[in-house]
């Protein structure tokens, strides 16, 4: 499902370019869980930010912090990817994951369409070995538990944590017990 912030902002009687405070982002994810009803489990969620220039940590609150934590808990998983982010967007999406991951001791992470400043294709304190498996699955689009154990040189059990973490993060999807692939 692919859902475009700025067309939203239109249909909501909402000025862009700016995206502020806690009251739009409740407003804004309602809105979008409604129209999730009709996604089917393991289906993407993806936010077209396009024409939006800044959002505030109120606003990725309510919003992302909110929409992650729902495909976590949810009955069936759905993913998130971010799309068209701007430079202002990514890095206040990134400080209020740090803070959030900081605070809640629950790591928020999320995959983009585009190249993000820290040269990958995420936002969000991931370790080295993460941040080599998503990049190992966005380049081979599929890797067995094996597959990932002989690239990242981890031992099987490591790397079963890691990569179910990093489902339960919903940066990767699982296909069957031991497969992985890209969001």
């Amino acid at each position: 499902m692919i859902v475009s912030l700025k067309k939203m902002t239109g249909e909501l009687k909402i000025e862009v370019p700016d995206l502020i405070t806690r009251q739009l982002g409740r407003v804004m994810s309602d809105t979008i869980i409604e129209k999730m009803k009709s996604m089917h489990e393991g289906e993407t969620l993806l936010l077209d930010f396009d024409g939006i220039e800044v959002v505030d940590s109120s606003f990725i609150d309510e919003l992302i912090i909110k929409l992650l934590l729902l495909s976590r808990s949810s009955m069936f998983p759905f993913f998130i990817k971010l799309k068209n982010i701007s430079n202002a967007v990514e890095i206040n999406i990134d400080l209020v994951f740090n803070s959030y991951s900081s605070f809640n001791r629950d790591r928020m992470a999320v995959v983009t369409e585009g190249l993000c400043r820290n040269n990958c294709y995420y936002i969000g304190p991931l370790s080295e070995i993460e941040r080599d498996i998503l990049g190992y699955l966005r380049i081979n689009k599929s890797a067995s538990l094996d597959d990932l154990c002989r690239f990242t040189g981890a031992g099987e059990e490591e790397m079963r944590r890691t990569a179910d973490e990093l489902f339960s993060m919903r940066v990767i999807r699982r296909d069957g017990d031991t497969q992985y692939v890209p969001v």
